[in-house]
């Protein structure tokens, strides 16, 4: 039986999920077939989680070379830069993606009330309704931080 990019890229989250990053670094780079986006994204996301900075800025530039305009990546490189306080490389690779115009999309997130879709996105105050929302939010949001008293 061959395996498959798949079931290496188990093998790889297994290890790497067991904190044997250095394990796993070494499997993908001596895998008999070329190791894919998501090999790497495995390795990268493991790098992070396990504090591995040198090893996860050599995944990836592996992972730029497959994937060069893929933002996520990037993002994953400055926070694994930034945990370990390395801020010059955390500017390094905002200047990356800056040169190569990437951007992290908006959040947004809708509701649905009375058959009428609501749309929010991230700095976007277009919504007709926006000064009601804006209101309750505030309103929420100091009851939110209001002391609780519990009845003995």
């Amino acid at each position: 039986m061959k395996p498959t990019l798949v079931q290496y890229a188990c093998v790889v989250d297994l290890l790497a999920r067991g904190g044997r990053i250095s394990e796993a670094y070494s499997l993908v780079t001596s895998l008999p077939i070329e190791a894919n986006v998501n090999l790497w994204g495995t390795l990268l996301g493991a790098c992070k989680t396990h504090h591995e900075v040198d090893l996860g800025r050599i995944v990836a530039n592996e992972l730029f070379k497959i994937e060069a305009n893929n933002i996520g990546n990037y993002i994953v490189l400055s926070n694994l830069f930034a945990a370990d306080a390395r801020w010059d490389r955390v500017m390094e690779v905002r200047r990356m993606m800056r040169n190569k115009d990437l951007k992290k999309p908006a959040g947004c997130s809708w509701i649905e009330v009375e058959r009428s879709n609501n749309i929010f996105v991230a700095g976007d105050c277009s919504h007709p309704q926006r000064s009601i929302i804006y209101s309750t939010l505030h309103t929420l949001d100091q009851q939110v931080k209001e002391p609780v008293e519990f009845l003995a």
